[in-house]
């Protein structure tokens, strides 16, 4: 039995509107990243939050449409944190604002 191996981290944020408020139903996804991205995506909940995880190591772009505009960010997953053998993926903050 082989078992997938464990995702080097999970990109969380929230999408704020031009004004600072928080957009729920935003479609946030990868648009580039260290390799083969799975072709998924996130919707924001009520409070604007979403959650996306990283499969590898490595910088990711990330590309939010909604109500408001677009807006990209970049961020760096390192991968999990402490010794090699450590299983917790790394939790990476993506803050987002429409324009």
């Amino acid at each position: 039995m082989s078992t997938s191996p464990a995702p080097a981290g999970v990109i969380r944020g929230t999408v704020r509107d031009a004004a600072g408020a928080p957009v729920p139903g935003a479609r946030v996804a990868f648009a580039g990243g260290p390799g083969p991205l799975p072709d998924v995506a996130a919707v924001t909940d009520g409070e604007g939050r979403f959650a996306l995880t990283a499969p590898a190591a490595g910088t990711y772009t990330l590309v939010c449409r909604g109500d408001g505009g677009t807006a990209t960010a970049r961020v760096r997953v390192s991968g999990p944190a402490g010794t090699p053998s450590a299983t917790l993926p790394e939790d990476v903050r993506a803050d987002l604002r429409l324009g």
